[in-house]
């Protein structure tokens, strides 16, 4: 990935930011999440607003869940709640993750498997990058920032509504 793209995802990313409240812009990269998942070759089940998990799929008959966050102004302590750990963990033979956008600088994706994070107190995204899956989360940093490259207008102008919807549908959000 070219330091063009990149750039030109931290400055949509960055747009948002500053065109839509701290919650709504959780909202959409809640949103802009399941689009991940989806050109990851996911199928979305499930993208709640409220309630546990934030979203939920299934790929080569695996599902997964997901809580989302998004780092809206400065790096904080966190912890999923009992409900965020139980709706990740509590089904048998479901792989479940915390997700972590990071907005700023650089856009990336902290992606810690759920069971990692038992018992642990709040904890800083260093450490939570240390827990991370490198491998999972760098997937999911090159889809997203594709995807904020390739179609920012799209991605600026659409609700978490719409993007909840489309990627019910399976349908990808494109073009600029």
């Amino acid at each position: 990935m070219d330091s063009h793209t990149i750039a030109s995802a931290a400055e949509c990313l960055e747009q948002l930011r500053l065109t839509v409240p701290p919650n709504e812009f959780g909202y959409r990269v809640q949103g802009l999440a399941a689009h991940v998942l989806i050109g990851m070759d996911y199928q979305i089940c499930a993208v709640n607003q409220s309630g546990h998990p934030d979203i939920v799929a299934v790929k080569d008959g695996t599902e997964f869940r997901f809580e989302i966050e998004a780092e809206v102004g400065r790096a904080r302590l966190r912890q999923l709640t009992e409900a965020d750990f139980r709706s990740l963990t509590e089904v048998p033979n479901v792989v479940g993750y915390y997700a972590l956008a990071i907005s700023v600088p650089t856009p990336y994706w902290i992606l810690v498997p759920a069971q990692k994070l038992m018992d642990r107190p709040p904890s800083p995204n260093i450490l939570l990058e240390a827990l991370s899956d490198k491998e999972y989360s760098a997937q999911w940093t090159r889809e997203y920032i594709n995807l904020l490259e390739g179609a920012c207008r799209r991605i600026e102008l659409a609700t978490f509504g719409y993007l909840r919807q489309m990627a019910l549908n399976g349908r990808k959000i494109v073009g600029r």
